[in-house]
């Protein structure tokens, strides 16, 4: 494969990896900002919940760091040989996040469509990406 051609690839990648952060920006800052009621109007469920002060704070707590994967990520595709290790465990973490859904929709009952496509692309899609980053950054380094 030519320089070029390459240089085609990781601009593909990035592209695509790119086009993936828009749901923890998205979800992450409306979590963060929009609390428990914001999320379930993005996901189109009952807004009507009753939780703990507590709880509600630690969701957006938690939401502001699943938005924090962004710019760590776009640092990432900056220098892909030298801050592989970093994106590798991101995208490792988010495919966990997929094994942990289907955990909670077996201990919880039916999470929903929306759930069920996160996972696919947790399970499904992510393992793709980190393969192909893989390669990309082996390639790069050579």
């Amino acid at each position: 494969m030519s320089d070029r051609e390459l240089a085609g690839e990781l601009r593909a990648f990035r592209v695509l990896t790119c086009a993936i952060l828009l749901i923890p920006l998205v979800v992450g800052l409306v979590g963060a900002f929009g609390g428990l009621e914001g999320l379930a109007a993005l996901f189109a469920e009952d807004r009507r919940v009753e939780l703990a002060p507590a709880i509600r704070d630690h969701l957006r707590a938690v939401c502001w760091m699943f938005f924090g994967l962004v710019p760590l990520v776009g640092w990432t595709l900056v220098k892909p040989v030298e801050r592989a290790m970093p994106f590798r465990i991101v995208v490792a973490v988010a495919i966990a996040a997929g094994v942990v859904r289907v955990i909670g929709a077996i201990v919880d009952g039916n999470p929903g469509l929306i759930a069920f496509v996160f996972a696919a692309m947790e399970l499904g899609v992510l393992p793709v990406v980190l393969i192909w980053h893989s390669s990309i950054v082996r390639r790069l380094g050579a």
